[in-house]
């Protein structure tokens, strides 16, 4: 039986299998440690080998993209399945950060990327209320979300949002030069914000969700 993984060891096998899901290639040392937010090339190596001595990777030496998954079989179940990250919480101001450090990463049935051209566009995250509940969009479903330009969405089409902190699902409209984030809850008042405004920021259209019953 292998070893346990520490959370950030499995912070760092998750994005080594997806990495290897989604671009046929192992990443470098260097990809892994920008994944991770890990500055130290020594940290990201002393992860690596810590995965290797508990028997979750095996290293080719002096190859920049020499990691191999030991379990093959869980890799090659299907390799048609994208595998997208679950994103932390992020601020409407930083959304460069959105991708940094997901907190997981799940499989996804293409089901529901049939709406995209692109999966690698793709991400997951939580909704932040109950401003949806009247579209059957609750607090704490997890969103699968194309991310896209607010000037590329549609009035009327299903958006996330990164409103400050927190990640909110709303119909997106945009009429007299501002955004408009229209709930479906009555309890819930309509934003409206500029769209160079730091405190929303489009994330994109959302494609569906997954709840657990």
């Amino acid at each position: 039986m292998k070893a346990r993984l520490t959370e950030r060891q499995n912070e760092a096998y998750d994005f080594i299998h997806s990495f290897m899901r989604r671009h046929r290639k192992p990443p470098t040392l260097q990809e892994i440690g920008q994944a991770l937010g890990i500055k130290s090339s020594n940290g990201v190596f002393k992860l690596v080998q810590a995965l290797e001595q508990k028997g979750y990777v095996e290293r080719e030496r002096h190859a920049a993209r020499g990691l191999r998954l030991v379990d093959d079989e869980v890799f090659a179940l299907d390799e048609g399945t994208p595998t997208l990250p679950v994103i932390r919480r992020a601020a409407s101001d930083q959304p460069d950060q959105l991708r940094r450090r997901p907190s997981k990463y799940f499989a996804v049935d293409p089901f529901f990327l049939h709406k995209t051209d692109d999966p690698e566009a793709c991400l997951i995250a939580r909704a932040g209320d109950d401003g949806m509940n009247g579209d059957g969009i609750r607090k704490g479903d997890f969103l699968i979300i194309e991310e896209r330009p607010w000037q590329e969405m549609q009035n009327g089409e299903l958006a996330a949002f990164l409103v400050r902190e927190e990640l909110q699902v709303r119909r997106f409209y945009f009429a007299n030069e501002v955004i408009h984030l229209r709930p479906a809850d009555r309890t819930y008042t309509e934003e409206t914000f500029p769209p160079e405004d730091p405190h929303c920021y489009v994330v994109g259209q959302v494609l569906g969700l997954m709840r657990r019953l």
